[in-house]
C-alpha cells in the first residue's frame, strides 16, 4: 500500500490502483490554488466508496461481538495519500519540519492501516457501513 500511495502503480489490484489514484488526486489538490477543489474531493469520495465496496466483498463476516473501526479501510487509504502527498511537497520545498512530521504520520497511519487489514481479514474487526 505504501508503494501505492508513493507513487507505483501496482500489479493490477483494484485497491493499490485506486490507492495510486487518490495520491494522484491529493498531489493535484496540493497544486492548487485555494478555491474550488469540489471535482477532485468528488472523485476521492467516489475512490473511497470503491475500495470500501471491494473490501466488504472480499472480506469474511466479522463476529457480531467484533468491535467497530471508527473509520472505512477506503477512508484510511485516502489519508494515507493525503500524507504522502504532503511527504512530497514539504521534501520539493525543503520544509524540513513539515517533512518530519508527514513522514511519521504516514508511518503512524502505514501501521495502522496493516493492524486494520489484518483484523479485518480474521473477522476480529467491523468496518462502518459495511453490509450486515
Amino acid at each position: 500500500m505504501m508503494q501505492a500511495v508513493c507513487g507505483c502503480t501496482g500489479d493490477g489490484d483494484p485497491v493499490l490502483l485506486a490507492a495510486h489514484e487518490l495520491a494522484t488526486l491529493h498531489e493535484r489538490r496540493e497544486q492548487l490554488l485555494p478555491g474550488d477543489t469540489s471535482e477532485i474531493d468528488w472523485e476521492r469520495a467516489r475512490l473511497v466508496c470503491e475500495i470500501d465496496r471491494w473490501v466488504v466483498i472480499r472480506s469474511p463476516r466479522p463476529a457480531t461481538t467484533a468491535p467497530m473501526h471508527t473509520e472505512s479501510i477506503g477512508a484510511v487509504i485516502d489519508r494515507m495519500a493525503h500524507f504522502a502527498a504532503l511527504t512530497y511537497r514539504a521534501l520539493a520545498c525543503g520544509a524540513e519540519p513539515q517533512l518530519h512530521a508527514a513522514q511519521l504520520r504516514l508511518h503512524e497511519l502505514a501501521c495502522g492501516y496493516d493492524d486494520l487489514v489484518n483484523e479485518v481479514a480474521t473477522g476480529t474487526r467491523r468496518l462502518p457501513d459495511a453490509a450486515d
